[in-house]
């Protein structure tokens, strides 16, 4: 269990990187979020696979390309251009903090489908985590940006029914955490690649392209990301392992954030949120 409690939170530092990042590069191009994401995780999904290739893992079977590739589908695929229009509507922090309330349906889900036991810390911790998301959620200035807040929403749901349904496929399988992350940010890029191409009509290849210098390190910690949080799933439960990995990604982007784009990013709601977040964390972890 140490294993998986140190991977998730090494996770949960990418995948706040990968947030300060999104936010830094939108403002310096005027990239669609559709093509932003579909670029960013087209680079994820060379770094897992050049990881996966030098390992000397075992290669995916038939069932293992369907599992893992419908999480890809489900998130990053379906959650990703949502997520980065949330951050580009309500800023790094405040998205952070709300998909911070995506251990809620993690564990709820977890508990329906995977049989995993009711334990009050962890209840209670989850609990409060998902109120330093409420504290962001209802925050007055973000009342006309409530489209934003609910983009943070709908991918928090999104990374919940991820961590289920990789948590449920990792019992069934000797995948390794590197192969795992391939397939899963491969299905993810041919989803939003599919996406940009509906959307650009025929303009598809440039829109990629005027992407690719802002969003190449966003791929970098994407890369990282996704299949350290698998690996932390296939040694934890959904219950430890999302709230803490959300905890780390909360605490490590306000800290980022709030060197890279000033006093926004620091406003005393948002230090409570953190707070919040990180005491729900403290209880999940000592269960």
């Amino acid at each position: 269990m140490d294993t998986a409690i140190s991977l998730a939170l090494l996770a949960g530092f990418c995948w706040a990187a990968n947030i300060v990042i999104v936010r830094w590069a939108i403002q310096r191009t005027n990239s669609s979020p559709l093509a932003a994401a579909s670029m960013g995780i087209g680079v994820a999904a060379l770094v897992a696979l050049s990881v996966a290739l030098v390992s000397g893992h075992d290669a995916p079977s038939g069932s293992d390309l369907w599992r893992f590739g419908l999480v890809g589908v489900i998130a990053p695929g379906c959650s990703q251009g949502l997520f980065v229009a949330a951050i580009a509507s309500i800023g790094p922090s405040r998205t952070s903090v709300l998909i911070g309330t995506s251990p809620v349906f993690s564990i709820l889900l977890a508990i329906a489908f995977l049989g995993e036991d009711w334990q009050f810390k962890i209840i209670v911790g989850t609990l409060v985590t998902v109120a330093g998301g409420a504290v962001i959620g209802w925050e007055p200035n973000l009342l006309s940006r409530r489209l934003g807040v609910a983009f943070g929403l709908l991918t928090a749901l999104s990374f919940g029914v991820r961590d289920v349904v990789a948590r449920g496929f990792n019992n069934e399988s000797e995948l390794s955490a590197w192969w795992a992350g391939a397939i899963v940010l491969g299905a993810a890029g041919i989803v939003l690649t599919t996406m940009v191409g509906v959307q650009q009509r025929g303009n598809t290849i440039s829109a990629l392209r005027g992407a690719l210098p802002e969003f190449f390190a966003s791929g970098l910690a994407i890369g990282l990301a996704l299949p350290l949080l698998l690996a932390a799933l296939d040694r934890g439960r959904v219950g430890i392992v999302a709230p803490l990995s959300l905890a780390s990604q909360n605490v490590s982007v306000v800290a980022m954030g709030a060197v890279v784009f000033g006093a926004n990013e620091r406003t005393p709601r948002i230090l409570l949120a953190i707070m919040l977040v990180g005491a729900g964390a403290t209880l999940v972890s000592i269960a």
